[in-house]
């Protein structure tokens, strides 16, 4: 083979390295220059301040949490379920030995404390035994129509009414209950049914859950 084909074949000598700077005393040492982690585009000009000479308004955290809009926060499917159990629990309870007795507790679960004897003429004896929350309709202003279904035994009377005043509870309206205890003197246990109510929970502004009688549902569909 010819020298010149041959000096073709053999790849070229890598140039030489450049000698190694030593910055002086005075020399700025070098900037190294890391790429930064990539961020979300949503995030970032929340949390990062504006670049100086940048006419923009900042977009603060304080900012983002007033978009969401005054008033009561939304009430949650499962706190609405229990809530609305406890109601029915008390609004399909009664004694005629302790009328004043329903009305004072649901005064505190209602919206307008005024319905407060609706539901009962004032006779009679029954308690609630079981609550099954089920159907859940959600209200333009962020409350929740339940539909609970609720097992109810009724009392008979075996003896005259006592002319006795009910003794006083110690316990606060927002913890009591006006369930009868499912045996007492004078009263026996007779047939349960099951009953359907669909009460509204709402939330007021200062993030208590009351019962809008007010509100009706049309259908309970999800």
């Amino acid at each position: 083979m010819a020298p010149a084909a041959f000096a073709r074949d053999v790849p070229a000598p890598p140039p030489p390295m450049p000698a190694p700077v030593t910055p002086g005393p005075r020399d700025a040492a070098p900037v190294v220059r890391i790429p930064a982690a990539r961020r979300s585009a949503q995030r970032v000009p929340l949390l990062c301040p504006s670049p100086p000479g940048n006419e923009r308004p900042r977009r603060t955290l304080s900012a983002v949490a007033s978009e969401g809009g005054a008033g009561p926060e939304a009430v949650g499917e499962l706190e609405a379920a229990a809530f609305a159990g406890r109601f029915v629990a008390e609004f399909l309870s009664w004694d005629e030995d302790d009328p004043a007795r329903r009305a004072e507790v649901l005064r505190s679960m209602l919206r307008d404390p005024s319905g407060a004897t609706l539901g009962w003429s004032g006779a009679g004896r029954q308690r609630v035994e079981t609550v099954l929350p089920g159907r859940t309709l959600r209200t333009p202003d962020g409350g929740v129509i339940v539909e609970v279904t609720a097992r109810v035994r009724t009392f008979r009377r075996t003896g005259p009414r006592p002319d006795v005043t009910p003794a006083d509870s110690d316990a606060q309206p927002s913890g009591a209950s006006c369930c009868p205890p499912d045996s007492s003197p004078g009263w026996l246990p007779a047939e349960a049914t099951w009953t359907r109510v669909a009460p509204p929970v709402v939330r007021l502004p200062g993030g208590e859950l009351r019962i809008d009688l007010a509100l009706t549902a049309r259908g309970l569909q999800r």
